[in-house]
């Protein structure tokens, strides 16, 4: 991997030109209903747990959320009750999803990337019979990005994922510099769109390619998100999308988040996950994580000796070479699955039909989202300038 501590306009040299992006071919999709009828626990709706009212938008493992109407202007807002638990300061330990997002709501309303944030509008307590529920009051949105994903059956459109990472690349960039928070759970699901929302029961909705491109996507539900000054989660984000110093369990930062999102980015452009920790497990003899980290060295490049030292659970993964203990080892390789995987990011991403002139744009960008080391991870604002994104809005 190339050093990439270097001046900020020297930081994107790898790409002299850059081709103009391609405009859609007229491209309209239908959302069916049955993409969105799996259901909550039922049982969950005991003491402890969920508060039952009517019009349901959606559901989590702590919340359900609402379409309700605010009788002060009659406009239409989404409200989500956590679970009776999350009241309980022994239950709920250190997650503080009203505080964080009170402090997304007010740190800079001026900041681009506030906008591209489900916004806070109001809060308050709810006793019902199954506790004292939490109620956010949020602004309703339209479907998720997981929604259009899963309708397309493949890669999407590269204009549309253009504009879905700029937006999201500005909320981190407000998250992680302004408000010092990590959101720590990106995934299709917590990317909304504007407009109005799809409740359970709706018929299909039909969105044309005027709608995609002219929509903001804004990032939702800091049910998991940590403050910089206090990351309490062990273990963070979705499985396939963790990071590596999450994995090895090293201190962990904005940088994460950086990661996830690239995560997801490669899969919207190749129509597939780009690792799968559960791969062939029975047949390898490997674990999970022994299979992701496998891949990842596979993908992108060696893991660097520095950055293993800052991991607790270095040693179940990595050789020592004989030396007494990994802090002294000056090389290191995996105990499980080194050299089983070798390709680039740029070769997946040729299988999903895209131009090569394309291939290599993107390859280039998330070529800055996926390095091992976070320190030397581009920061989101520092993405933002990527010439891929030149040009969108």
């Amino acid at each position: 991997m190339m050093n990439l501590l270097r001046t900020v306009t020297n930081t994107f040299v790898r790409k002299s030109t850059i081709c103009p992006a391609r405009s859609t071919s007229t491209l309209s999709i239908t959302v069916p209903l049955s993409l969105r009828k799996r259901s909550e626990p039922q049982h969950r709706y005991e003491p402890g747990g969920y508060h039952s009212v009517i019009g349901k938008l959606g559901w989590g493992q702590y919340s359900t959320v609402w379409l309700v109407q605010d009788t002060h202007n009659e406009k239409l807002v989404a409200m989500k009750i956590l679970v009776g638990d999350m009241d309980i300061p022994d239950k709920k330990g250190d997650w503080d999803e009203l505080g964080i997002l009170k402090i997304l709501r007010d740190t800079n309303p001026q900041s681009p990337g506030y906008h591209h944030v489900c916004r806070l509008l109001d809060d308050f307590t709810l006793k019902g019979p199954n506790g004292n529920h939490t109620c956010l009051v949020l602004e309703a949105m339209g479907l998720s990005v997981l929604d259009v994903y899963h309708v397309l059956r493949g890669p999407m459109p590269l204009p549309l994922l253009k504009r879905v990472s700029k937006h999201l690349l500005s909320a981190l960039s407000y998250l992680h510099d302004e408000c010092g928070i990590i959101h720590t759970d990106i995934k299709g699901d917590n990317i909304l769109m504007t407009g109005k929302p799809l409740e359970e029961g709706q018929a299909d909705l039909e969105l044309d390619e005027e709608y995609l491109m002219s929509t903001e996507f804004k990032l939702s539900d800091f049910g998991a998100a940590n403050k910089m000054s206090n990351r309490f989660a062990q273990m963070i984000q979705p499985e396939s999308l963790r990071a590596p110093e999450v994995i090895i369990g090293a201190e962990w930062d904005t940088k994460a988040d950086i990661w996830n999102l690239g995560c997801i980015i490669y899969e919207f452009a190749r129509g597939t996950k780009l690792f799968d920790p559960h791969w062939d497990n029975e047949n390898s003899g490997m674990n999970p994580p022994q299979m992701h980290l496998s891949q990842i060295e596979g993908l992108c490049g060696a893991f660097p000796t520095d950055f293993l030292r800052r991991g607790k659970k270095s040693e179940l993964y990595f050789d020592d070479q004989g030396q007494h203990h990994l802090l002294y080892s000056f090389s290191c390789s995996l105990l499980k699955g080194a050299g089983r995987y070798s390709i680039t990011i740029e070769d997946l991403l040729s299988r999903a039909g895209h131009s090569p002139e394309e291939n290599s744009e993107i390859a280039d960008f998330l070529y800055f989202m996926l390095i091992i080391n976070p320190k030397e991870r581009l920061s989101a604002s520092l993405l933002l300038e990527h010439p891929w994104l030149s040009n969108v809005e």
